[in-house]
């Protein structure tokens, strides 16, 4: 098992099949559509007790030529309400449930892509995206993560490519 998948223990990230089965409504709630049905689903679970796993953060990481694309990150507030306050306080001050679930995914898809990238349009979530391993491009909001060596050349290549699809 992938270390990174329990950072804390009740809770796991794990890969899921069927995202939008467990996500939606809060996708919905979140972003106003659907949840994805393409990429891969990457969810953090807290379980409550052994008959209650409840979804606390989600993102969709979609491979697309060489990079995977991150999207739709999301975590839900009012999950935490289920936790304990001493395991809110730990995930907080370790970087949240979004960081931990971006550090699973980085390690879990490394072996799939030269590089992902990511669109970053909110404040917060930019700063933990950045302590993840993404930097800035140079780009509004396009953000990338490196996480093997590369030549300098093959790294403008790949942000311009993405950029060029616009925002994901």
């Amino acid at each position: 098992m992938n270390p990174l998948a329990r950072p804390f223990e009740d809770l796991v990230i794990t890969a899921v099949s069927d995202g939008p089965f467990f996500i939606d409504e809060l996708f919905r709630k979140k972003f106003g559509g659907r949840a994805p049905f393409y990429g891969e689903s990457i969810i953090c679970f807290y379980r409550k007790n052994t008959h209650h796993f409840i979804p606390v953060g989600y993102a969709n990481f979609l491979a697309h030529d060489e990079v995977i694309l991150v999207g739709g990150a999301m975590t839900d507030g009012a999950a935490f309400k289920h936790m304990p306050a001493k395991l809110c306080e730990d995930i907080r001050h370790s970087g949240g449930v979004y960081y931990h679930l971006l550090k699973f995914a980085f390690d879990h898809l490394k072996d799939q892509c030269e590089a992902f990238f990511g669109h970053a349009g909110d404040r917060r979530a930019y700063e933990v995206d950045i302590q993840a391993g993404f930097e800035a491009t140079g780009h509004e909001h396009l953000i990338a993560n490196f996480h093997k060596p590369i030549p300098d050349e093959r790294k403008r290549y790949l942000v311009e490519k993405i950029h060029a699809i616009g925002p994901f």
